[in-house]
């Protein structure tokens, strides 16, 4: 375990949430703190304005120099590189170098569990959240989902379970963070513009697993290649979900989810009764479910299988991941702004037979977007590119014959055109929003504003 040593703090990268989030909490007690953004002074207005007094400020730089004043540890926002040289002549200097989540966890009580995967991350540490705390168990949610886990470390207790959801870039600069209970959903193409292959970015996401013993619980998506291959590194114990019932401990059987537990079978809710919708869905509650039987068994608290399983089915969702937003002239909005993978978009298109005009674009992530070409043939009417991948994509799709939109707005009338009644107009970008928004919330909230404003007669389409 990497002690930190001494009081003398360099917060490195200084995001709305996360690194002020950081800096606020090491100035609170009494540590020296320095926090550096390569954005000016002006950009960082809003953030300084929240930001303890006691903080010093190195803004509009991130040159290795900074290091010549002597700090004990640096604290890694999880947007900012570890590869940049300020990090690496740090590591070269022997000055610890940990993630946000790490330092967190160093003054946390209670469990925890850990999520991670490509997609579906949010939904499925929400709805462990939720199922626990209808069970009546204090629970606190944060991590990647946007709640930074250093600000929840004064909630805690040892009786309560923090759920977390991880990135790979959290997870890359973790030293003792320990999970009593970890999730891998998936492991698709995403941010190959930071790793140098798929392998690197599976090593990273699986390092949610690193400290992991065998009274923990390890619970995985059975169908994936990629993860089979790290599972004899993993020291826990291992739970498999699937959408198949052959051999794994969750799975889904006659329409409903089934949980297979000390040797007995539960079905634990049926598809049709599920506020969640599509198939991807049904995984995330088989992981959800599993999770929570792994860390009730860890507290020792009996299993009410029944009661999970009602959870489970009442739980709403998470705005911006598949959020049906209503009708207009008999075509159904629905908000997917958090599909920022290709495997994200292709777990979307599942609900589709040809009755689909997709919105697609924005800035890519070093995927192979190609792949989504065949997914498209047969599920959708129409396809709308935004964002500045829209040149791009117009090649690879060309098949589809692509309309071209300047704005959402622009794309939202294209598809009405190019709708009929029945049908869906599905924003799924499969890409960063940062080209045109300031997150993919931002993106969905923009969407939802246009279909507010068809609604009700203030944005003409025809």
């Amino acid at each position: 375990m990497i002690e930190l040593k001494g009081n003398k703090a360099l917060v490195v990268g200084l995001g709305y949430r996360t690194g002020l989030a950081a800096c606020n909490f090491l100035a609170q007690r009494n540590f020296s703190v320095t926090g550096n953004d390569l954005k000016s002074l002006d950009q960082l207005t809003s953030v300084i304005e929240k930001m303890d007094p006691s903080v010093r400020i190195i803004a509009g730089m991130q040159s290795p120099e900074i290091l010549s004043q002597g700090f004990d540890f640096v604290v890694l926002s999880p947007g900012v590189p570890k590869s940049i040289p300020l990090v690496q002549e740090a590591a070269r200097k022997g000055i610890p170098v940990i993630a946000e989540i790490e330092l967190a966890s160093r003054f946390m009580k209670g469990f925890v569990v850990g999520i991670t995967g490509t997609d579906g991350k949010s939904t499925t540490t929400a709805l462990v959240g939720h199922i626990l705390s209808g069970l009546g168990i204090k629970t606190l949610v944060g991590g990647n989902i946007g709640i930074p886990l250093i600000s929840l470390v004064g909630d805690t207790s040892e009786d309560s379970v923090s759920v977390i959801e991880l990135s790979s870039f959290q997870l890359e600069t973790i030293d003792a963070f320990h999970p009593h209970a970890a999730a891998m959903l998936n492991i698709t193409p995403d941010h190959l513009d930071r790793y140098a292959n798929m392998e690197e970015y599976a090593a990273a996401k699986m390092r949610i697993a690193k400290n992991q013993t065998a009274d923990d619980a390890f619970v995985y998506y059975r169908d994936d290649a990629l993860i089979a291959r790290f599972l004899d590194k993993v020291g826990a114990q291992t739970f498999g979900f699937s959408l198949n019932a052959g051999g794994v401990d969750a799975f889904l059987r006659d329409g409903a989810v089934h949980v297979r537990w000390s040797g007995t079978d539960y079905r634990m809710v049926e598809i049709r009764t599920m506020k969640l919708v599509g198939r991807h869905n049904a995984l995330n509650v088989m992981a959800a479910v599993l999770l929570v039987c792994a860390i009730a068994s860890r507290m020792d608290r009996q299993i009410d299988f029944r009661r999970i399983g009602q959870l489970a089915a009442d739980f709403p969702g998470l705005p911006h991941r598949m959020e049906r937003l209503g009708e207009f002239e008999g075509r159904t909005f629905i908000n997917d702004s958090k599909a920022t993978t290709v495997g994200a978009v292709e777990m979307a298109l599942g609900e589709f037979r040809g009755n689909a005009v997709l919105i697609l674009g924005g800035r890519t992530k070093g995927d192979d977007y190609s792949r989504l070409a065949e997914r498209l043939d047969g599920t959708i009417r129409a396809l709308v590119l935004i964002g500045e991948s829209r040149n791009e994509f117009k090649k690879i799709f060309s098949a589809f014959t692509p309309f071209t939109a300047e704005s959402l707005e622009d794309a939202v009338r294209i598809a009405m055109k190019a709708s009929r009644p029945g049908d869906a107009i599905l924003l799924s970008p499969a890409c960063a929003s940062f080209d045109m928004f300031r997150s993919y919330e931002h993106r969905g909230e923009v969407f939802r504003s246009i279909f507010e404003s068809l609604q009700k007669g203030e944005m003409a389409w025809m």
